[in-house]
């Protein structure tokens, strides 16, 4: 009797195990993201040497830490005795259930998220979070397209009505700011600046009312949204720039995307350690942000100018960048880095950005590359509610428009049609699930010596 009610007590702790992960995923992602938006518009001029220099290694020193605490747990509290300090190794025998794995994988893990992260960092501080998030939406369409012909995985009529609802999120959220006001309003607003501007007129009327006109005025454009430094101050970009903003952060998507469905087709395979896998992804993470480095010597359009970071200024603007970190304008020109104490807000990043990761590989395995990117979509909701508040996103936050506020629901809605139905393979067996000895319909030829076909049993997944 005592072993029956303990069975199920483990199947209904297993059961609640994927929403339990997946509310703190949300949690931790949503405010994951506010964070780095703080530090990317204090440290607007330095973002790229954030994300390739600062963020892989000092990440990987907390993954560390949360690793060792795994394996101590494992040995001590579970009593495994194989968990030792050799777990660490790049040819540990704990990688997956059929043994160590080839690097490359791992490998391939980091390359694509940090490409991701390097092209992304330049235009995130000139799209406002609220903009941000429908965007980021993208990522679902993209991730499926891939699955589709990458991983063969077939989506029922429910599936395509979910991402079809994220879409219309996407261009509700998005065509709002391409509207603007009314064009007689902007430019009503505008005369009644310039009339309170005269000393006559001036000295009539409160200063009280004269700020919220000039703060109206500024703040009604027609088009994309206006730039916002990080004290809270708009500064005029030409059209151009924004766009070429929008189009590279569209198209930094496309890598992460591609993330979600190779991570996917290896944490299944071979039932590949997902905290294990984690550890050493962060391991290639540092070395790619090292080697994707000259990306940041590219001469990205800026306000005003163009990126001036070059070969021959590295050590002054790894100094200058520091600086900025702490809070201190490095040089005149740059003028957003004493806003706010930037390394206070990047180390709340960082903390929360290590848990986000690991839950992310964890709920990829568990269920999809494609259902975790669908999953993510309530992360950038709340992430968007979050982002109106200044205790979150500093000065530049913005209230959401009542359209913004409807693309966030319709992007809920997505994700509860998108659940009705499971995905599946080209046999109609569902991908959800993990195989304690690994999938075997992703196999293939390899350093491995996996065979195609070679035992796969769609009754053995994990319900």
């Amino acid at each position: 009797m005592k072993g029956t009610r303990r069975n199920q007590v483990v199947k209904g702790n297993r059961k609640m195990l994927v929403p339990t992960v997946f509310v703190l995923f949300v949690l931790i992602r949503a405010m994951d993201r506010i964070f780095l938006y703080r530090v990317q518009k204090s440290m607007q001029n330095y973002t790229g040497i954030v994300m390739s220099l600062y963020w892989p290694p000092m990440v990987q020193l907390m993954c560390f830490f949360v690793s060792l605490g795994y394996v101590a747990r494992m040995r001590y509290i579970d009593g495994d005795k194989s968990f030792n300090m050799m777990w660490f190794s790049p040819f540990s025998a704990r990688a997956s259930e059929q043994g160590p794995v080839p690097q490359c994988w791992i490998a391939q893990f980091a390359l694509w998220d940090q490409l991701n992260a390097i092209v992304s960092a330049p235009p995130g501080p000139f799209i406002p979070l609220v903009l941000q998030t429908p965007l980021n939406n993208l990522n679902v369409l993209f991730t499926a397209l891939i699955a589709f012909f990458y991983l063969k995985t077939r989506y029922r009529m429910v599936h395509y009505a979910g991402i079809s609802l994220i879409l219309c999120s996407c261009l509700v959220g998005v065509v709002v700011e391409l509207q603007g006001p009314a064009p007689i309003l902007c430019s009503g607003l505008k005369q009644a600046k310039e009339a309170m501007s005269q000393s006559s007129v001036a000295a009539l009327v409160p200063e009280s009312v004269r700020a919220k006109v000039t703060e109206a005025s500024d703040d009604c454009v027609i088009g994309l949204p206006p730039y916002k430094n990080s004290q809270g101050e708009l500064v005029h970009v030409d059209f151009g720039i924004l766009l070429f903003m929008y189009a590279l952060f569209i198209v930094a998507i496309i890598p992460s995307a591609f993330s979600n469905c190779y991570k996917q087709k290896k944490l299944k395979q071979v039932n590949l350690d997902v905290m294990w896998s984690f550890f050493w992804a962060g391991m290639w993470q540092v070395i790619w942000g090292f080697l994707m480095f000259p990306l940041n010597w590219i001469p990205w359009p800026e306000p005003g100018g163009k990126n001036e970071q070059s070969p021959s200024k590295l050590g002054e603007d790894l100094a200058d960048s520091w600086t900025c970190l702490m809070g201190t304008n490095p040089k005149p020109e740059v003028t957003t880095c004493d806003a706010e104490p930037a390394w206070v807000w990047f180390g709340c990043y960082l903390l929360f950005n290590v848990f986000f990761n690991l839950f992310f590989l964890w709920l990829i395995k568990r269920l999809s590359g494609t259902w975790a990117a669908i999953g993510s979509i309530l992360c950038g909701n709340l992430c968007g509610i979050f982002s109106q508040y200044e205790i979150f996103a500093g000065k530049s936050a913005r209230k959401l428009t009542m359209e913004q506020w409807l693309a966030l629901v319709l992007s809920s809605i997505a994700m509860w049609v998108y659940n009705i139905e499971e995905e599946t393979d080209i046999d109609g067996n569902s991908v959800y699930a993990e195989k304690p000895k690994g999938d075997h319909r992703y196999d293939e030829h390899g350093p491995m010596g996996l065979d195609p076909e070679s035992d796969y049993d769609s009754e053995d997944a994990l319900s």
